[in-house]
């Protein structure tokens, strides 16, 4: 809690030492996901940038590391990003981009589709409870206190959603197969 009204009120020697603290983790973090030392070096940079100049809004109620976390997984997803509309954009101006290719990332896209279309058929708390585990990376502790429930009903919950994923997408499946469009 110091350490974050220290950084928003601009210490430097607060952001000093939460880098030194920190800064490890997070590049060893990178290096694991993108296999590139010195693209991990920049992201590291990057994800110290965005954290001093977000500075103000940071949360005095979740821990320091988590919220640096956060900032790293975000700058992981949108580097992730710019490199995949990198090797789109090569790969709809190369000669021989072929229609399977298309075929391949279409499908890819309706696969994700599909999997946020069952998440929306979960009941209202479930589907809260199971996107901020896994679309959001919130920890079982930060999910109790955020919605004011117990750990154990958030796993009980989580391990329903997973159930009733798997149910409805083994039942979309086998419409597919059958073509029932009972679903819709």
């Amino acid at each position: 809690m110091e350490k974050i009204n220290a950084l928003k009120t601009g210490s430097d020697v607060a952001f000093k030492a939460v880098f030194e603290s920190s800064w490890e983790k997070v590049y060893r973090y990178l290096v694991n996901k993108t296999r590139d030392a010195d693209q991990a070096k920049d992201l590291t940079q990057l994800v110290f940038i965005k954290l001093w100049t977000y500075r103000l809004s940071l949360s005095d109620e979740i821990p320091l590391d988590t919220q640096i976390f956060r900032k790293t997984k975000q700058v992981l997803i949108d580097w992730l990003r710019a490199e995949m509309r990198k090797r789109e954009y090569i790969f709809s101006n190369s000669p021989e981009a072929t229609d399977s290719s298309w075929d391949q990332i279409n499908h890819q896209t309706d696969i994700t589709n599909h999997l946020y279309w069952a998440i929306d058929k979960l009941p209202p708390k479930r589907k809260e409870i199971f996107e901020l585990r896994h679309i959001q990376g919130y920890s079982y502790k930060e999910i109790a206190e955020k919605l004011g429930i117990s750990t154990k009903t958030i796993d009980s919950q989580l391990v329903k959603a997973n159930i009733q994923l798997r149910k409805i997408l083994q039942l979309s499946i086998w419409a597919a197969i059958t073509g029932s469009g009972f679903l819709n």
